[in-house]
């Protein structure tokens, strides 16, 4: 009797180990945190854990608009709304490095992510991809037109490690849920590996300078329109401008993430205000 209790608690702590290490953005069904929307504007967001990358051009990405049913092959019921990216990650040309539109997930562990959607264009095919934002496809599915129900798809992949992977579309689709299970998701603005261009490739293309000094971060050799925005460490926007020349801004004792967008790219740093 005791082994037979010890193994029914023995599942239900397995079962309920199990349960705290999925996480999922419903945007069908959780209208509380997934309410109608615009767009998520021409900033990075970490929304719940979800990092969202923009476009800078317009401010569509993200919108939540309404949707009828969809009952999806696996059993997930899609009864509400949904999130439209509204185009495609333009990918760099020999790799899977989206650079508009795309989530970003950091990851403690090994896990399963798993994604259903619709094409954004009745009958026209499109695809998924969930990549290490480099050289490395982990999956990929299209969207079909004699799927059931139509035009939808489910993506399945497996994130070998820990880290962060991306997930992107080649043109408009519509996703309804995304789904992390067996590790813990710790995204922040400071994984975004790909949009805050720690690649020296990427980087070296930019001159404006980022530095701190004192209670103060300065932007330096400017050249042309340029964005700033200023993070915390908690993923949140304290600061943003556009300007065409130096500039610099007071801030608080703390640690920042400095990201600058311009037209040869985009450049971010992690600076300390004293």
């Amino acid at each position: 009797m005791k082994k037979t209790l010890l193994f029914a608690f023995a599942s239900l702590l397995l079962a309920f180990s199990a349960k705290a290490q999925t996480t999922s953005w419903d945007f069908s069904n959780d209208a509380t945190n997934w309410p109608l929307s615009a767009g998520i504007g021409n900033s990075q967001v970490v929304k719940l854990g979800l990092g969202m990358f923009p476009i800078a051009t317009n401010t569509n990405f993200g919108a939540i608009t309404n949707s009828s049913q969809v009952s999806f092959s696996d059993g997930y019921v899609a009864t509400g709304n949904r999130f439209q990216n509204n185009g495609g990650g333009a990918a760099t040309a020999g790799t899977y490095k989206p650079t508009q539109r795309y989530f970003f997930i950091q990851v403690s562990g090994a896990c399963t992510v798993k994604a259903w959607y619709k094409s954004g264009s009745g009958g026209a095919v499109r695809t998924a991809y969930i990549t290490n934002g480099d050289n490395t496809l982990y999956g990929s599915a299209a969207t079909s037109p004699s799927a059931t129900p139509a035009d939808t798809a489910i993506l399945t992949a497996n994130i070998p490690s820990a880290g962060t992977f991306y997930i992107y579309t080649d043109a408009a689709i519509n996703f309804y849920k995304i789904e992390v299970t067996g590790a813990s998701v710790v995204t922040t603005l400071d994984s975004n590996t790909i949009a805050l261009a720690t690649s020296e490739t990427a980087a070296s293309k930019i001159s404006t300078a980022i530095f701190s000094e004192g209670s103060k971060v300065y932007i330096s050799k400017v050249s042309g329109d340029t964005k700033v925005n200023i993070y915390n460490t908690n993923g949140g926007l304290v600061k943003s401008a556009n300007t065409k020349s130096d500039i610099n801004f007071e801030l608080k004792t703390g640690v920042y993430i400095v990201n600058v967008q311009t037209d040869k790219g985009v450049k971010s740093q992690k600076v300390l205000v004293k």
